[in-house]
């Protein structure tokens, strides 16, 4: 399918094949009357035959001279798919484990079950045909009908609408769930969960071996560097750690391995308490340096910078001297007897322990009442209208208003559609922050909200991003 409405596809029988084509005028009336084919249909078709140097092609006039009849879909195991499977039309489930753009007009969203894994392919012309792809996240569990085909001999789903791509809202597992001392190495290549006791932590030229044990065995969880790095806090990884890891089982010269792909695959468990207490008196954050990594300290400043990630968030702290980052899991933000006063401006007070992540150093209070909000910070944001959003907002805390036109859950939290009545926008509320909002419950379609939040730009759609839970509210129409 080409953007001046012209179509053409290939029908093939025992005999042989052969090209058939379509103008806008035809096309048009086509997709009206649901007669577009899809890979793996059972077509006929009749129009007039031309003769070329390179063979013959067959040419549509009459749109109901194209009947189409699509099988209906067999239940399948993602594992179960083989390419014996061509043109076979299937229904499958399985969770989102990786979407990525091979080149501009492709989507491969690579699907999981317990059995294995299968690329689901979205192109620019299914989408012209049937609608836009929405956004899908790692983690997502989701339904899939399409057909069964090949690029370079490797197994793919290809969907005749992106309609039948279908997000389910209870989650679909794709990791066994296993004992250690189960493993065995027939399970190489099983993708498995195990969780356990970090009781060795060995450095590699390209990442880190944790031997893991949960009191029926033994095994090595091996991440690399890329990963190891992507993870919320590296450093959490060390002897004593509780931890519960997802990844494909390997032998290494008889050694059996845990190896996970993402950074979300990988869970610390244990919540670790204050360390031993030093001294009270406040640190000046320009004498920190990497040698008091491991102190416990007491920083006083102003918050210059906010920002959340999975399990916590990060407040940038200036007192002259210099800016250190405080680092505050939701466990401890959750203590705060005020946690909407800690925002830009709030002259902040907190102990914790020197930590170094990514060349950074970092203050990271044990609890709640390691903090104190001397004075509380506040954000004035102008209110801008949803239409005057570009792209050169990317990065900018913005303030917009508006109806929720439409509200969806996804594994890592919840979007939800804002229309002000100039335009419409993505409002991403990370499960973090949504879990932590008063009235969350109120967030359904009709509900006037006002949020603050970054700009963000994905896939080439601007979304706004909600850095803490007080950053979202509804007001009364």
């Amino acid at each position: 399918y080409s953007d001046s409405g012209y179509l053409s596809f290939t029908v093939a029988d025992d005999t042989g094949e052969i090209r058939v084509s379509a103008y806008r005028k035809e096309v048009s009336r086509l997709r009206a009357q649901g007669r577009i084919p899809a890979l793996g249909d059972l077509v006929s078709v009749a129009g007039t035959l031309r003769v070329h140097e390179d063979g013959v092609a067959l040419t549509v006039n009459v749109p109901e001279h194209v009947e189409v009849l699509r099988p209906e879909p067999v239940e399948r195991e993602l594992g179960s798919i083989t390419a014996d499977d061509r043109l076979l039309r299937v229904r499958v489930r399985g969770q989102v484990w990786a979407v990525r753009q091979p080149y501009e007009g492709l989507t491969i969203i690579t699907m999981r079950d317990p059995t294995g894994a299968v690329d689901v392919a979205v192109d620019w012309d299914l989408e012209t045909l049937s609608s836009e792809l929405l956004p899908l996240e790692p983690g997502q569990s989701v339904e899939v009908v399409g057909t069964v085909g090949l690029y370079r001999d490797a197994v793919q789903i290809v969907p005749v609408s992106v309609m039948d791509i279908v997000l389910l809202p209870d989650e679909v597992p794709v990791a066994w769930e296993t004992n250690i001392g189960a493993l065995r190495a027939s399970d190489a290549g099983r993708l498995v969960a195990v969780q356990g006791t970090v009781t060795e932590v060995t450095p590699l030229p390209a990442g880190v071996k944790l031997t893991l044990d949960d009191g029926t065995g033994e095994v090595a969880v091996l991440l690399w560097q890329d990963l190891a790095q992507a993870l919320t806090d590296p450093a959490a990884l060390t002897v004593g750690t509780e931890m519960r890891a997802v990844g494909e089982v390997s032998v290494y010269r008889e050694e059996l391995e845990v190896v996970p792909e993402r950074a979300m695959d990988v869970e610390v468990l244990t919540e670790f308490g204050p360390a031993e207490e030093t001294t009270a008196h406040c640190v000046a954050i320009g004498d920190l340096t990497a040698e008091r990594v491991g102190e416990r300290v007491t920083v006083e400043g102003k918050v210059t910078g906010v920002a959340s990630f999975s399990g916590g968030l990060r407040f940038t702290l200036d007192d002259a001297s210099g800016q250190v980052m405080l680092l505050i899991w939701l466990s401890a933000y959750d203590e705060l007897a005020d946690p909407a006063a800690l925002d830009l401006g709030a002259r902040v007070r907190a102990t914790g322990e020197v930590e170094m992540y990514e060349g950074a150093l970092q203050v990271v209070p044990a609890s709640g009442a390691d903090v104190a909000v001397l004075a509380p910070g506040a954000v004035e944001v102008p209110l801008r209208e949803i239409a005057s959003l570009a792209t050169g907002d990317a990065g900018s805390l913005v303030a917009v208003e508006g109806a929720i036109v439409r509200a969806e859950p996804f594994s890592s939290g919840h979007r939800l559609w804002l229309d002000d009545g100039s335009g419409e926008v993505m409002l991403l509320l990370w499960e973090d922050i949504y879990r932590r909002l008063p009235g969350r419950e109120g967030l359904v379609a009709g509900a006037w909200v006002r949020a603050v939040g970054l700009v963000e730009e994905y896939r080439g759609r601007l979304e706004i991003v909600p850095r803490m839970p007080h950053d979202v509210r509804i007001e009364e129409w």
